[in-house]
């Protein structure tokens, strides 16, 4: 017959600095705390973390901060992440299109800082007899495109993560990092065609980044998932007695 003064994990008697706890309806489930936390941790990615594996009991887990649940990668189920990476980017690559067409290379200006429009580019860009215009704004919108999704990353944080300042501090570097990556659409700009002159280097060079666009939102959206799940982890818990009355199923926590 199970000693019930044994920790059924350790097998080691509670005494009164570390006393056993019963989290569950198990005839034998007296644990010490810290023992079970050991368990649920080396279980984290299944149910052994959050409910007993034999009478499959939930724990009654409180916590000194709630759990943070913002998450930028798609659900199960939905479109893949390119998927909706090529559905956005088609959409804002038709929008940009329209207002140059209807005010005249607007998005040239920008590209400048604000300075006069290239006229150079711009003819170089209406030729139809190359693809450098779809080049152009197939870049163009994956650096818009890719400006807007940390400005959406950004503001996720803000108003859904509650422990910024410890987010902010595991992840700022590496978002910081991977935004400025992101500006790859602008370096090749000012580095292959307004330095080098050369148009051919500039729309290589922009064909290469818009695969780094990608990859940097992928870990961009790792980058946030690891670190919101570093600050549940290190959330201090406690892991409540629970004592139920088995004729009306009522269960009463225990401090």
């Amino acid at each position: 017959m199970d000693n019930l003064n044994d920790c059924r994990i350790c097998l080691i008697e509670g005494t009164e600095i570390s006393p056993l706890i019963q989290p569950c309806r198990c005839y034998s489930a007296y644990v010490h705390e810290e023992c079970l936390q050991r368990w649920r941790n080396e279980n984290r990615n299944n149910d052994k973390y959050s409910k007993c594996e034999i009478c499959q009991t939930d724990y009654v887990i409180m916590q000194k901060f709630p759990v943070e649940t913002f998450s930028m990668r798609p659900d199960a189920g939905t479109c893949p992440l390119y998927c909706n990476y090529a559905r956005y980017l088609f959409a804002v690559s038709l929008f940009i299109v329209s207002i140059d067409v209807y005010d005249g290379k607007l998005s040239m200006y920008i590209l400048n800082g604000g300075n006069n429009t290239n006229l150079q580019m711009i003819k170089e860009i209406n030729d139809t007899s190359n693809l450098y215009w779809f080049i152009y704004y197939l870049c163009y919108t994956f650096f818009l495109f890719n400006q807007l999704f940390f400005i959406y990353l950004f503001r996720g944080v803000c108003f859904n993560v509650r422990r910024k300042r410890m987010y902010f501090n595991k992840a700022f570097c590496r978002l910081s990092m991977l935004f400025m990556f992101g500006w790859g659409h602008v370096y090749n700009y000012y580095i292959f065609y307004k330095t080098i002159h050369s148009m051919d280097a500039y729309v290589s060079a922009s064909i290469v980044s818009i695969p780094i666009n990608f990859m940097i939102m992928k870990l961009a959206i790792a980058v946030n998932d690891n670190t919101i799940m570093q600050i549940n982890i290190a959330n201090p818990e406690r892991i409540m007695t629970s004592i139920y009355n088995p004729l009306i199923e009522i269960t009463t926590i225990v401090n």
